[in-house]
C-alpha cells in the first residue's frame, strides 16, 4: 500500500475531552523552506521534514533544512558523551580512552554500515555543512558504548560504575491496543523513548516524512541529524514500530549491523509482520534489542527479541486484544543472560513493565490516543515519584501510532515529553493534522509535584551535562521543599552533598529520608549507608558505625551490603567522596 492508498475515514476528534481543551495548541504553523525536493515547516517547537528522492539526497534536504540544528542536535552530542562519561573514574585518560574508541571500536561499527545508512549520513553532514567523517563518528557512538559497556561487564571489577554510567541508555516503554480493548477498534502503538540527552533531545525534536526512490513512504520520530528512521516509525502498510534495548548484558559483539538500520529497511520495504520477521532473521546485531511491530490489518504485534547469538519471534494471538513492554526479555533463554547488577534499576524496570500491562488491560473498551499517552504519562507509586513512573527524566521522546490512518501524535516539550502537549500529524499529508485533535494530559497532578519533578530534571542537566554538583544539588534541594514527602528527593540531595563533602547538608537529607522512608526497604538500607558516610566525613565514627550496624541488618542490595561492611572496618574518606558518581536518573549510586 502506498500513500495514496491510507484508508480515507474521518479520524474525528481524539475524544470528546481533547476537543474541548481550551489550551490546544494553535493550527498554525511557519512557513515553507525548501531544498531541492525537500520541504521544512516548524509547529511550535517541532520540526517537520518531508524528505524525497535518494538517500544521499534526503540526507542532504534534512541537512541543509536543519543546519544549525544538526550542529548542536544528538550526533555531535553523543559523540562527545563519552569522555564526559569517561571523565569521572579515568580522569586525565578519559580523552585517550574516548579517542581510541571512536576511532578503533567506531571504525569497526562504521565498516558495517550499508551503503544506504553512508550516503544519508555523508548526506546529512554535506547539507549541514559539516565534516563527512566526524558526523559519521558520532554516528557510530551508540553501539561503541553498547560494546564499550558488554566488555565492563566481563571483567570482575569494571571499576568505579563505570560500565554501569555508559550501560544506562534506552529505557523506553511500550503498549498497544486494538480491537475490542479500544474505544474505536483501532490498533494505538504508544511509545516512551527514555535515552541521553534529557535538554538535547527534546530541543532538536523532528519528524521526518521518507519518500524514498526505494521502498514505501514511512513517518520517523527523531531528532535534528538522526536521519533512518528504524527506533521509532511508521509505514505506509499500517505497521509502526519501536525498539528496547536491554542494557545489562554482557553478549554484545562487534561485526553486525548498527542500531537503528534493520528496523529502517522494515519501514522501507515490510508490508505485514511476516515480512518483518523475515528481514530481522537475515541481520545480526551488534547489541541486545527488542523490536516491538505492530500491524493495523493484521491487529496484532510481533515482539522481535534477540542478541547477537539468539533470536526469537513472538506473536499475539486472535485472543489477544493489548500487549506492553519494557526493556525484560520475555524469553527465558535471553533472560538469562541480563545480570541485575544495579537493583534500582530492576525494581524500576520490572514496576514499569507491570504499571504499563496493567493500566493498558485496565483500559478496556475505552482506549484511544489520549488513554494511550495517559499511559505513557504515568507517575507510578505516589510514594515515591522515581520508584516505578512511566514518565521518566530519561523520556525525551512520547509517540501515539495510530497506524489504521497513519495518524501520530508527538508529545512537544521538556522532558518527561509524555506529560508534555500531544500533537498529530498525518503520514498521508506528511503535515499536521489539527483536525485530528492535540490534547494535553490532565490526570490531577499537583502543580507543586510537576514544578519539583523539573527541577529534578534540572538536576539531572546540571549533573550529566554539566559536571555541576553543587548546581544539581540545589536544583534537587528545591524538588524536596516543593515535595517534601518525596524521600528520594531528599536523598539524592544527600548524595550529591556527599560528592560535594558538605557532610552536614548530606546527613540531615538522609535523616529526612529515614523518616520519610520508602516502598522498597532496599531503598531504606541505602539512606542508612549514606548517612553513616556523611558522618564518617564529619568525623563523627561512632554514631557512623551504628548506621552502618543498621543498614545490615536490612534487606538491602548486595553492594549496599558490601560497602557497610567496608565502612564498618574504616571510615568513609573524602578522597573515596569525590570519585563517586551518582546516577541521577533513579537518584542512586550504582556501585556504592
Amino acid at each position: 500500500m502506498n500513500h495514496a492508498e491510507l484508508p480515507n475515514t474521518p479520524a474525528g476528534n481524539v475524544s470528546e475531552k481533547a476537543s474541548e481543551n481550551p489550551r490546544r495548541l494553535p493550527t498554525s504553523s511557519s512557513s515553507e523552506r525548501r531544498h531541492g525536493k525537500g520541504t521544512h515547516r516548524r509547529i511550535g517547537s517541532l520540526h517537520v521534514l518531508n524528505l524525497q528522492g535518494s538517500f544521499a539526497e534526503m540526507g542532504e534536504q534534512h541537512g541543509a533544512l536543519l543546519a544549525s540544528e544538526v550542529a548542536a542536535g544528538p550526533i555531535p552530542y553523543f559523540r562527545n558523551m563519552v569522555e564526559r562519561l569517561l571523565g569521572k573514574p579515568l580522569g586525565r585518560l578519559s580523552p585517550v580512552v574516548a579517542t581510541a574508541l571512536q576511532r578503533v571500536v567506531g571504525s569497526r561499527v562504521q565498516r558495517e554500515m550499508p551503503d544506504f545508512v553512508l550516503e544519508t549520513a555523508r548526506g546529512i553532514a554535506r547539507g549541514a555543512g559539516l565534516d563527512e567523517d566526524t558526523f559519521i563518528r558520532g554516528c557510530t557512538m551508540p553501539d561503541s558504548l553498547i560494546w564499550l559497556t558488554s566488555q565492563m561487564f566481563k571483567l570482575r571489577d569494571p571499576g568505579p560504575a563505570v560500565a554501569h554510567r555508559l550501560s544506562l541508555g534506552l529505557g523506553c516503554t511500550s503498549a498497544v491496543a486494538w480491537g475490542s480493548a479500544t474505544a474505536d477498534g483501532k490498533l494505538y502503538h504508544a511509545r516512551n523513548f527514555d535515552y541521553f540527552g534529557v535538554d538535547n533531545w527534546p530541543n532538536h525534536a523532528a519528524v521526518l516524512f521518507h519518500s524514498p526512490d526505494q521502498g514505501q513512504r514511512y513517518v520517523s520520530v527523531a531528532a535534528a541529524g538522526v536521519g533512518l528512521g528504524g527506533i521509532t516509525a511508521m509505514n505506509a502498510s499500517g505497521l509502526s514500530l519501536t525498539v528496547h534495548q536491554h542494557m545489562f548484558t554482557d553478549k554484545a559483539r562487534l561485526g553486525g549491523l548498527p542500531i537503528g538500520i534493520v528496523g529502517d529497511i522494515i519501514m522501507r520495504e515490510a508490508t505485514n509482520l511476516a515480512e518483518a520477521e523475515a528481514i530481522l532473521q537475515r541481520h545480526r546485531s551488534i547489541g541486545c534489542w527488542t523490536y516491538v511491530i505492530t500491524s493495523a490489518r493484521e491487529k496484532g504485534v510481533l515482539c522481535f527479541e534477540e542478541n547477537p547469538d539468539r533470536k526469537v519471534a513472538i506473536r499475539t494471538t486472535p485472543q489477544d486484544n493489548t500487549f506492553s513492554y519494557a526493556n525484560i526479555y520475555l524469553d527465558e533463554e535471553l533472560g538469562k543472560t541480563e545480570v541485575a547488577a544495579y537493583g534500582s534499576y530492576w525494581r524500576h524496570n520490572h514496576g514499569r513493565f507491570a504499571r504499563a500491562k496493567e493500566l493498558v488491560e485496565g483500559g478496556q473498551g475505552k482506549l484511544d490516543a489520549q488513554g494511550m499517552a495517559n499511559i505513557l504519562a504515568d507517575r507510578g507509586d505516589p510514594r515515591c515519584r522515581i520508584r516505578d513512573s512511566i514518565a521518566m527524566v530519561l523520556t525525551v521522546g512520547s509517540i501515539v501510532f495510530r497506524p489504521d490512518d497513519g495518524t501520530v501524535w508527538l508529545g512537544v516539550g521538556d522532558a518527561p515529553t509524555s506529560r508534555a502537549t500531544f500533537i498529530p500529524l498525518s503520514l498521508e499529508t506528511g503535515a499536521h493534522a489539527p483536525d485530528r485533535g492535540s490534547f494535553q494530559i490532565d490526570d490531577g497532578a499537583a502543580s507543586t509535584d510537576e514544578a519539583a519533578f523539573q527541577h529534578f530534571r534540572k538536576a539531572y542537566i546540571a549533573y550529566v551535562d554539566g559536571s555541576d554538583a553543587e548546581g544539581a544539588m540545589n536544583a534537587v534541594a528545591e524538588a524536596a521543599r516543593l515535595a517534601p514527602k518525596q524521600a528520594l528527593y531528599h536523598s539524592t540531595e544527600g548524595l550529591l552533598a556527599v560528592e560535594s563533602l558538605a557532610h552536614g547538608r548530606a546527613e540531615q537529607a538522609f535523616s529526612r529520608a529515614i523518616e520519610l522512608g520508602h516502598p522498597d526497604q532496599e531503598r531504606v538500607a541505602s539512606f542508612f549507608l549514606w548517612r553513616a558516610r556523611a558522618r564518617d566525613l564529619a568525623g563523627q565514627r561512632a554514631v557512623a558505625l551504628n548506621d552502618y550496624r543498621a543498614c545490615l541488618a536490612r534487606t538491602a542490595d548486595a553492594p549496599v551490603h558490601a560497602a557497610a561492611r567496608k565502612g564498618m572496618k574504616r571510615p568513609f574518606a573524602p578522597s573515596a567522596a569525590k570519585r563517586m558518581h551518582v546516577e541521577m536518573s533513579l537518584g542512586d549510586v550504582v556501585q556504592p
